[in-house]
């Protein structure tokens, strides 16, 4: 008998060898196999709660020859469950060319898990001494559980448990095992799932992690495989949000041609805050929109041309995957004219003792809100010096002087008294915009 040897050591996860050399052997049916199949290359067996099966197979040209009585001699590495099995399966692929017949190695699902080796293929008279290793592990299942919907900001808690198959069948926490925690790719987008975190079973299978989201997202978990279990991947669950619009910080009161603004926080901060104003009828735009900051802080402006009371309202959002979108919060604000304050004193100019037709001195200074929300000299205004009958009520104050005031806000006066009055002076505005304003100076006595 023809005996020839060859020691061909083939390494997990070495690119599959093509058929011995004709000059090495007679038989094309007696060559060096591979482990796995032509369509999906070397696949290793996983056992979970049945026997397994390993595929040993031999490529050839696009027609196979007729290799019935053609064996592979199998068994463990520690010298268990050697057997001879026979290759019967033919298979084949067009692209290229190729085809293929494979031998079905028995794997006990009691004790097969380990390495096993492939040692020798023979047919008839021909032999061929091989070292072909493949290793058999055991199964492992992982779940997903279904993420509680959050409010944002928020981190969502991703968490499921991970199981490994004994050599009964059953399933058994698996402890110590990596969880890789993905975003799974959009359907048909053609991208592979993308990492965001790690984590490490506990002694009961569990992992868990939090994952910081800002709107609805996608996951799943992959946990790799170790020399004893194998991988295990998750189906998909999806994280839900719901975003959040916090109550509004605004003054109660705004003035005409000044800024006016509302602020808040709002999240998720890629989608917009709008400010609309109620128009008596409708909610309309005062254009002024815009994102949220980082931290979710905004500021919404309006100028108000008009006093009166108005309804405006915040709205956040829209987002068709955040179910409470549009959010929004309203207030109501009383607009006013921008106020002025006026100062004033009324003395005799030089008498020391009031007469009929003393004359006295009013003078004084007045000052207006800016647009910019200081205050300061209203200058080139009229300010009149009013009297009325001495705590006459009933009667209304009539003009005595006229005045302009300086760049400063100052303003200076003479009138003369004839009788006991009251003195006041005012501003009385012409502007929609800006208030009047009066000051009550003192009572002057005639002697």
């Amino acid at each position: 008998m023809r005996i020839r040897s060859l020691l061909a050591v083939l390494a997990l996860g070495v690119a599959p060898l093509t058929a011995m050399p004709a000059a090495l052997a007679s038989d094309p049916c007696v060559q060096v196999p591979r482990i796995g199949n032509i369509h999906d290359g070397r696949v290793e067996p996983v056992l979970t709660d049945h026997d397994g099966t390993a595929s040993v197979y031999m490529v050839f040209g696009e027609f196979p020859p007729d290799c019935t009585g053609a064996t592979a001699t199998v068994r463990k590495t520690d010298g268990t469950h050697l057997q001879v099995v026979p290759f019967t399966e033919y298979d084949g692929t067009g692209n290229p060319p190729a085809s293929t017949i494979t031998a079905l190695v028995p794997i006990p699902l009691a004790d097969g898990a380990g390495d096993w080796v492939v040692t020798k293929v023979a047919r008839g008279t021909e032999s061929l001494t091989v070292s072909v290793p493949f290793h058999v592990r055991r199964g492992s299942t992982a779940t997903i559980e279904q993420p509680a919907t959050v409010v944002l900001p928020a981190r969502t808690t991703i968490t499921g448990v991970v199981r490994r198959y004994t050599s009964t069948g059953s399933l058994a926490p698996s402890a110590g095992r990596i969880v890789r925690v993905d975003v799974a790719p959009k359907p048909d987008s053609g991208t592979a799932p993308r990492q965001v975190a790690t984590a490490t079973t506990d002694s009961t299978g569990r992992y868990r992690v939090m994952i910081a989201i800002t709107a609805p997202v996608t996951f799943l978990a992959t946990v790799d495989p170790t020399t004893a279990y194998g991988e295990a991947r998750t189906g998909e669950v999806t994280a839900n949000v719901l975003a959040s619009l916090s109550p509004l910080t605004a003054a109660s009161v705004a003035y005409i041609g000044r800024w006016w603004r509302v602020s808040g926080t709002a999240f998720p901060v890629r989608l917009y805050t709008h400010l609309l104003l109620w128009s008596g009828s409708e909610w309309v735009s005062t254009t002024s929109v815009g994102q949220p900051a980082a931290d979710g802080s905004f500021t919404r402006w309006w100028k108000p041309t008009t006093a009166g009371s108005y309804r405006l309202r915040v709205v956040f959002g829209t987002d068709p995957r955040i179910v409470n979108t549009p959010l929004f919060r309203e207030l109501t604000v009383t607009v006013r004219a921008r106020p002025t304050t006026i100062t004033g004193t009324a003395d005799p100019t030089v008498a020391t003792v009031v007469r009929t037709g003393t004359k006295m001195s009013t003078y004084g200074h007045l000052s207006v809100m800016y647009t910019t929300g200081k205050t300061g000299p209203f200058a080139g205004q009229q300010v009149v010096v009013q009297i009325r009958p001495r705590c006459n009520t009933d009667a209304g104050y009539s003009t005595i002087a006229t005045v302009t005031t300086t760049s400063t806000g100052y303003y200076y006066a003479n009138w003369n008294v004839i009788q006991d009055v009251d003195v006041r002076v005012a501003f009385l505005s012409p502007y929609q915009s800006i208030a009047s304003s009066y000051r009550w100076l003192r009572v002057v006595d005639v002697a």
